[in-house]
């Protein structure tokens, strides 16, 4: 089979804003350096509708997981090592095993390499944690706030230390064809050897797929050329917003704006769940707001906030700014799709453009059918090329 869409993060995260991209674009336009503060899955500089890698042009992402920021800085820097630790069978039992290495090399400080080396990275690591994303159910991984821990005889046991970081002894998903890098799309169709009662014997021997998917090597191959250029950071969301960071020499010297997406983890305020991250902060987004609202302003600044209708009551509005739904009927995704006590409350999913923003509108509609026409048009014209 063939995957047909390779600009997609290859694992499931909550909270993703693929749906959400053409309103950020719209709003933000084609600026000169885009910075995404919380990386995640990175939906929304994976769909930008403009050229990728130009010269002077520049994408900064951030985030302060340093499991998933090394996860992307795999693909970036080693994407057949990253995808042959990231392709493995759905097992019960190396589920566990490569929870328990992760939350210890954590543990271990390993992550301080990403803050002192940015061409560092751990791709088996990074694969490990990928693959596990795609096979767990629900929030906690790699929290390290669970029970199970390596005990004496390396083997599986409760700990007796709650200081120790520990893993939950959970089956893995299995309430579809895969998620992730365990998508069905990823899938090569049969298997034939010479004991195959199928085997043609002038099919060469080795007609089978190895453990590794192919299509898991092109899909890390293709992200790995389109995150070329884009510089990946380890650290708090401030980091990559002060002048110095964000406002690069051509902004600087008047040549273009840059652009922000802000989407931190929900506040308390908007009702969320208190354990959907490995790096949880129940009040980030208040800060966020306001660092935004500051600097919404500045006409140097295009700037973006997602959030939920209510969590930061009029003070956007108050300050000038454009509320914009994204949402589309009948489509379940999105930062709030399925939680709070009263279940799916997407409706309530809210951008807020600065003043300086381009788009204003609701018509989502179009900037949605725009945006897949544009893919649509760039995958024909690559099949014509090659």
């Amino acid at each position: 089979m063939t995957l047909k869409n390779l600009d997609k993060c290859p694992w499931p995260w909550f909270g993703g804003k693929s749906q959400a991209a053409p309103v950020v674009w719209e709003a933000l336009g084609d600026v000169l350096h885009y910075v995404e503060p919380f990386a995640g899955s990175l939906a929304v500089l994976l769909n930008r509708p403009h050229l990728a890698n130009r010269p002077y042009f520049s994408e900064t992402v951030n985030d302060l997981d340093g499991l998933l920021v090394n996860a992307w800085r795999g693909i970036q820097l080693q994407p057949d090592a990253t995808a042959e630790a990231a392709s493995n069978p759905v097992s019960e039992a190396d589920l566990h095993a490569r929870h328990l290495a992760l939350v210890r090399w954590r543990a271990e400080h390993e992550l301080e390499h990403l803050m002192g080396d940015p061409l560092w990275c751990d791709p088996v690591m990074a694969g490990w944690w990928i693959w596990g994303c795609s096979c767990w159910i629900g929030s906690g991984w790699c929290s390290g706030d669970h029970a199970w821990v390596l005990g004496d005889g390396d083997r599986l046991t409760k700990r007796s230390d709650k200081r120790e970081p520990g893993v939950s002894r959970q089956r893995p998903h299995l309430g579809n064809n895969g998620l992730g890098v365990n998508h069905a799309g990823a899938r090569e169709p049969g298997v034939e050897s010479a004991g195959s009662s199928l085997w043609d014997p002038s099919v060469p021997e080795e007609c089978y797929h190895p453990v590794t998917m192919p299509e898991v090597r092109r899909w890390f191959a293709y992200l790995s050329a389109r995150l070329r250029h884009v510089r990946i950071l380890n650290g708090d969301w401030k980091r990559c917003v002060t002048g110095g960071a964000s406002k690069i020499l051509a902004v600087r010297q008047g040549h273009g704006p840059c652009g922000v997406f802000l989407d931190p983890p929900y506040a308390a305020s908007a009702g969320r769940s208190d354990d959907l991250y490995a790096c949880e902060d129940l009040s980030v987004a208040h800060d966020v707001a306001a660092w935004a609202i500051e600097h919404g302003e500045d006409p140097q600044y295009r700037i973006v906030v997602a959030g939920f209708d209510g969590e930061h009551g009029t003070r956007f509005i108050d300050a000038g700014w454009t509320a914009q739904e994204w949402f589309q009927a009948g489509f379940l995704r999105g930062g709030m799709a399925n939680i709070g006590k009263n279940g799916h409350q997407q409706a309530r999913e809210r951008l807020w453009l600065s003043p300086h923003c381009l788009h204003k509108s609701n018509k989502i509609q179009k900037s949605i059918w725009n945006l897949s026409k544009t893919k649509k048009n760039k995958r024909k014209k690559h099949a014509k090329n090659t």
